[in-house]
Order: structure tokens, then sequence, then C-alpha cells
């Protein structure tokens, strides 16, 4: 026993010596960092205001039985984008068929009424001179044909009453726009005293978006509209790749006394229909040119907390953090209120790898210099 513990605590002692001998290797963090860099410049940039908006349809009504009758056929299906005149809904005409040739007879006989006392009054006026026939009788034949003509206007309309009553028992698209959802199908009843309202169709193209800047931002507005239309951009709420350009069109007459605020309107082509009635927008209207504004590329800004940063590449290559204030996007660059100054360099790609201090190697790559292509020997015709 003695013996195996004493060979034990030598192959012990041998391992720990040879652990000594070599060290574990650990990989070491590299004293330089490859990155791309960009010289901050200024820009004249579109001015711009944003506000929170909703969309609206410039035409949107209901589709209302206005006779009554069985609903007979629903031409399109409910959620169809229809065009000027498209028949929708048919109600049962049968009826209004019939009215409309019952007043069409009745009118018939009283024009017949009307000539034959026409008549009578033409061939009896020589014969009051002569004493043939007293100025009463006349007179009586006269109101007679009056009397018969009133009746022929009456019946003309009537027949007019019965072939608008019939006309609408056709229902047809207004305007171009997309139908909503049936509240009347097949074969029910419809009519004013029974379901007046059958669907509704909205206009989609163009369309509005309604936002309310403050009273005291009227002024700059009113301004700027002398001037001519103020262009805006529309953003899909919630999706910043859904856009849309519109000018604005309308300000209302009379400022809300509950919210100082003023209401407005833009007007955009929406040719997809992405955008329906009801739609959270954001509205940035622009307001003019803004001269010398701090630009820089959206992938050189990082956030710490909750605050704003880009990387400065120092005079030693190493980098160090400034503070940016942000003031809008500008395509696919961020205009600054404050940051890092004209001229500075930044480090655009590579800035999830830096700390403050980093030691950087510039490896943005030089615009390549392209040699002119030799001219061709001039060719000589004999």
């Amino acid at each position: 026993m003695r013996r195996n513990r004493i060979v034990t605590t030598i192959v012990l002692g041998a391992w720990a010596l040879s652990a000594c001998e070599k060290p574990q290797a650990f990989p070491t963090r590299p004293t330089e960092v490859s990155v791309t860099t960009i010289i901050v410049a200024s820009q004249t940039v579109a001015k711009s205001v944003g506000f929170p908006g909703l969309t609206a349809s410039p035409r949107s009504i209901p589709l209302d039985a206005r006779v009554e009758g069985f609903l007979l056929k629903q031409a399109v299906p409910d959620g169809t984008m229809t065009k000027a005149g498209d028949v929708i809904y048919r109600i049962d005409p049968r009826q209004y068929e019939a009215t409309l040739a019952q007043n069409e007879a009745t009118l018939a006989q009283a024009i017949a009424e009307r000539n034959y006392s026409k008549k009578e009054m033409e061939r009896n006026a020589p014969l009051v001179p002569a004493s043939a026939i007293s100025q009463q009788s006349f007179d009586q034949l006269v109101a007679n044909y009056q009397a018969d003509e009133a009746q022929v206007l009456a019946q003309q309309a009537a027949v007019l009453n019965a072939k608008l009553n019939l006309s609408y028992c056709t229902i047809s698209s207004p305007f171009a726009g997309l139908l909503g959802a049936s509240e009347s199908f097949e074969g029910a009843v419809v009519g004013p005293s029974v379901a007046r309202t059958i669907n509704t169709l909205v206009q989609l193209d163009p369309m509005w978006a309604q936002f309310s800047p403050s009273a005291t931002e009227w002024p700059q507005f009113a301004a700027l509209l002398a001037k001519g239309p103020l262009v805006a951009q529309i953003t899909y709420g919630g999706d910043e790749a859904i856009k849309a350009t519109g000018r604005v069109i309308f300000s209302n007459n009379a400022v809300s006394t509950t919210t100082s605020t003023l209401m407005m309107r833009v007007e955009f082509e929406n040719p997809g229909a992405i955008f329906r009635p009801g739609t959270y927008v954001n509205v940035e209207v622009t307001l003019g040119d803004q001269p010398d504004v701090l630009v820089v590329p959206q992938q050189a800004v990082f956030a710490r907390e909750a605050d704003l940063f880009v990387w400065k590449v120092m005079p030693d290559q190493t980098v160090q953090s400034v503070k940016v204030e942000p003031m809008r996007k500008v395509r696919n660059m961020l205009a600054l209120k404050s940051g890092p100054a004209v001229g500075d360099r930044i480090v655009v790609d590579g800035v999830q790898k830096l700390h403050a201090g980093s030691k950087v190697v510039d490896a943005t790559p030089t615009p390549a210099t392209t040699t002119p292509a030799a001219s061709p020997t001039p060719t000589h015709s004999k």
C-alpha cells in the first residue's frame, strides 16, 4: 500500500511539472481592427416636419335600395374593385314594369282626349263671331282643352316617375371603388322601409391623409401654400417601406377649440390600394430646403443605452465615440442636429467590433483610377 502511494505521488508531481512547463495558450484580441470610414460632410436637405395622420376616402357612400322588392341578384361579389357604371345589384323589377306600362296607357288615353278637345275648340272658334255658338259655350270648350292638356302633363310626370322607380331596380357603381361586405343577400326584401343600405362603396385612388398641425404652425404653412403646393410623404403606419407622395390640397376653415389644431389634407395616388381608409400613417410635409446639414450613413450610428453615437477616428488611428442627435432620415442617410464636425472621419463598417481606444486600420477602398483607352490608329482610305 505504501509503495502505491509513493508511485501515485511521483506521477502527480510529474504531471504538475509538465503543466508548468507548457502553459495553456488563450486567444489574444487583435491590436488593430480593420474598418471602412467616411469623411463627414454637410448637404442641403429638404426641411420637413412630421405629423401623425389618418387616411380617408374622398368618396365613401352607402349603396341604398331606393325602391322596395326582392333582391334578385348580386352581380359582383363582395370586395370587388368596380368601375363606374358596373352593375352591382338588381331588385325584382316586375311590379315597376307593370306600373310603367299602366301609366303609359293612361298617358295615351289622356293624349287622345286632349287631341279631341283641341279639335272641338278649333272647329267652333269661327262660329263665335257669327253668333252660331255662344261665347259661354266656346269658353267651356277652351276650358275642356286646357283641362285635358293638364291631364297629359300629369300623366307624363307619372310615366317619368315610373321609369325612375324601374331604374332604381338596378344599383350600379357611381364611381370606381372597392365594394364592401353585403348587408342583404339574394332573396331578401330590401327597400327604404325594410333594409335600406345593402353595401358601401369607397374610392381608394386617389386617397386622402388628414393631419392636424397646431394652430401656431399654421402661419408658416399659409405662407408656403401662397407660393405653391406643398409636397408631403405618407408612410404606412408600422411599415416604413410602404410610402406614397402627395400634395396638400385642403386646410379647414376653423381651428378646433378643443385641441387648438387645424385639420389639413394631403391627396396622394394609391394605385395598388395598399392604403385603406382609417389607416394610421405618418405625414411628413416638406417645408423647403435647409442648407449645411450634417449627414452620415445610418449604419455608422450605434446605440448605447438611450443615446446614439458614431466612432470618430483620431489622428493616432484610435477611435472615440461622439454623441449624435438625429434630425430625420434622408433616404439611407441620417441628417443630424449635432454630432461630429465637417471633415471628421467616422467609421462606417466594423462599428460593432470597436470600443473606446480601439486601434483601427482604414480599409476603405480608394477610387480606382481608370487609364484612358488608347485612341485607335486612324485609317486612311486609298
